[in-house]
């Protein structure tokens, strides 16, 4: 079976759990932490894949790390994970939690670079004309990019609208150099 398929599956079986248990919210915020601390600390993304190291000291280390930090729901999970000799999908799976959760609940992840960083009257803007367009809750990240000189860099999905300075810049660059060697 595919890694993909094997979170894919696990993450939808802990948000219809967590559905049934009203702790939507709580396990995403969880799982937002799992995959945080995966990204961030190396050492733990080795620990989940190392085969040296046996299940139940796997489980124990998620016993103390994890303690009073993630619901019941989120912990009962992970060690079933860890039983089940997947805990090496715990961050595929995390990811595939959040994903899930962000269209269950109609969430739209926007990435907007710009030169500088947005005001607050420009951001609230933005918001407002996104849900209307989008008709979903967003999700709105923020990145700085002075190479871009002005405008902005819109990535909604797979798809992105640059309106850079930049990209504006080199746009006439082209149409310059284009009909220079035309001429």
């Amino acid at each position: 079976m595919a890694n993909s398929t094997i979170a894919y599956r696990y993450a939808k079986s802990l948000l219809e759990l967590a559905t049934e248990r009203n702790q939507v919210d709580e396990v995403y915020a969880d799982m937002n932490k799992l995959l945080k601390y995966c990204q961030l600390v190396h050492d733990f993304s080795l620990f989940l894949q190392s085969p040296l190291i046996k299940t139940d000291k796997k489980i124990s280390t998620f016993k103390t790390l994890l303690k009073g930090e993630v619901t019941d729901t989120t912990d009962k999970f992970i060690i079933l994970l860890a039983k089940n000799k997947r805990e090496s999908y715990l961050e595929k799976v995390a990811q595939e939690f959040v994903d899930l959760y962000k269209i269950k609940m109609k969430i739209s992840t926007v990435i907007i670079t710009s030169a500088v960083k947005l005001d607050e009257a420009t951001r609230e803007r933005l918001l407002k004309i996104l849900t209307t367009i989008l008709k979903n809750r967003i999700e709105l990240q923020e990145k700085i990019d002075p190479k871009i000189i002005g405008g902005f860099v819109l990535t909604v999905g797979s798809r992105q609208a640059d309106m850079s300075v930049l990209r504006q810049l080199k746009q006439l660059n082209k149409n310059f150099n284009q009909s220079y060697i035309l001429n």
